[in-house]
């Protein structure tokens, strides 16, 4: 079936011809009528099935995760011009690349010579440095998303938007994406979501570059997570002197690996055809950060459960039927937090409290979305009020009690809450309001999304964070609204307490 054409975008922008898909987008070539050019524009396309007060806090994150890319200007770093939103969803307006994938470059010509692939490495470090120190992490590094401009430049590509993207096809947005043998053993774990994750994933490609296959890549996306998280990286046979480097960049622990100095250092070296030199970590270690969320409720990345059984890694993980026990006072780690695992979301209101706000509510029943994240939602078949819980449970990380790090994410939270506070294309964030009696922590606001208002409570008891949603079709919250979220998230905090 022939592709409908495409609108003309913001009045200038003209699709000519569609370049490739893959994730959750397609790419075009494009006229700029404007500035008579030809440009790239990546339609982000987002699952129809989802909720759309979910379909519409990712249009805005993409939106504003496109902005911060835009701001990254660098020889290494594919140019946004434009970002746009119509029809629904982002779009995406770049540079159009003249050249070939590094993963194209590889199908064709086979494996690249060791120095040449350290010199594709220090054009994407380059570009990596500049984005972590603007506090920007690319989450996608991978052969695909590395161009080789005809003219020589090496240039990365998918800045900010790569969060959404990638290989790994999952039916909820809840899920870390990206490409399975590209993930760093902390981005799936959800112990780490720094630039030293972005540094191991740039040694993948770099090993695929030279090596002319994956070093984890199995048969399926399952059982290269797995060895991703459990072997040991395969010495390569045709890497010479920067086998060193790749081995070192690619150590499961974050703080056995060189930081951006000393990696630099190196591949310089090997591009010169010279001995890699010392590859100690560059610094003292670190304390394992925790893995910052993707926010559609509390969104934390994994889709590693059923990864981690295949592999005989312990995660905890949430009961898809009856409820998994909330509480266990005898915990055998004392920094493990009240919660051992997250309870059933749709266990924590009761038939009369959800009718209280949504008349004939029934609960919808939503599997497990991951190992930490799961929510509910109660409905009604007039389908005007509805109301969302969702719980992410927070385990121990290196360094910190699984309340601590569950604070830290709560704290790192309503940073960014209160920084999208404002309108912006496809709604708008009301500013934060304090709330008392509710949790250990606690702040509300809105969100105005379309044609739906939803009023936001976000709170944390002990290892549990939590979001009370009550939303319903309108263009501003009332007192009304605000009340029915705030009942409901004290009857889930009351609920949560009691299970002691």
């Amino acid at each position: 079936m022939a592709e409908l054409p495409l609108p003309v975008l913001a009045g200038r922008y003209r699709a000519l011809q569609r370049l490739g898909a893959g994730g959750m987008g397609v790419v075009w070539r494009a006229q700029d009528e404007l500035l008579h050019r030809e440009v790239a524009i990546k339609e982000v396309k987002l699952d129809p099935s989802l909720p759309e007060a979910q379909r519409a806090e990712l249009r805005e994150r993409t939106l504003r995760e496109a902005r911060a890319a835009a701001r990254l200007g660098h020889p290494s770093i594919v140019a946004v011009h434009d970002v746009i939103a119509q029809d629904g969803r982002p779009w995406i307006v770049m540079d159009l690349i003249r050249g070939r994938s590094l993963a194209q470059a590889i199908r064709e010509d086979g494996p690249l010579p060791p120095p040449r692939v350290a010199a594709i490495g220090l054009a994407v470090l380059d570009a990596l440095a500049l984005a972590h120190s603007r506090g920007i992490m690319h989450r996608d590094v991978k052969p695909a998303n590395i161009m080789l401009a005809h003219d020589g430049g090496v240039l990365l590509t998918d800045f900010g938007i790569a969060t959404l993207e990638g290989d790994v096809q999952l039916t909820s947005p809840d899920a870390l994406v990206g490409s399975p043998g590209y993930m760093a053993p902390e981005r799936l774990r959800g112990t780490g979501d720094g630039p030293a994750a972005d540094l191991w994933s740039l040694g993948a490609a770099l090993y695929t570059a030279v090596e002319g296959r994956s070093p984890f890549q199995r048969g399926v996306p399952v059982a290269t997570l797995g060895a991703v998280l459990t072997e040991q990286t395969p010495i390569p046979s045709r890497a010479d002197g920067l086998t060193p480097v790749l081995l070192a960049v690619l150590a499961k622990d974050p703080r056995e690996r060189p930081g951006e100095a000393v990696l630099r250092a190196a591949l310089h070296r090997v591009a010169q055809g010279l001995p890699a030199g010392p590859l100690s970590p560059q610094a003292p270690p670190e304390p394992a950060a925790p893995s910052r969320p993707r926010r559609t409720g509390w969104l934390v990345g994994a889709g590693v459960a059923a990864a981690a059984a295949a592999a005989a890694v312990v995660l905890v993980t949430v009961s898809g039927g009856q409820a998994a026990p909330g509480a266990s006072p005898t915990a055998p780690d004392p920094r493990a937090g009240r919660f051992t695992a997250a309870p059933e979301p749709c266990t924590l209101l009761t038939g009369a409290q959800s009718r209280a706000v949504v008349p004939g509510a029934t609960p919808m029943d939503m599997p497990a979305q991951q190992d930490r994240e799961a929510y509910c939602v109660w409905d009604s078949s007039a389908g005007g009020r509805q109301i969302r819980v969702s719980l992410t449970h927070q385990a121990p990380v290196p360094g910190r009690s699984a309340p601590d790090a569950a604070h830290e994410f709560f704290a790192a939270e309503r940073t960014r809450t209160r920084a999208d506070a404002g309108t912006g294309p496809i709604g708008s964030v009301s500013p934060l309001r304090n709330v008392g009696r509710v949790g250990a922590e606690a702040f509300s606001y809105d969100v105005t999304a379309l044609d739906r208002v939803h009023a936001v409570v976000r709170f944390r008891v002990s290892n549990l964070l939590i979001e009370a949603n009550v939303s319903e079709k309108g263009r501003r919250a009332g007192t009304e609204l605000r009340r029915h979220a705030l009942h409901v998230a004290r009857q889930v905090a009351e609920e949560l307490n009691s299970r002691d």
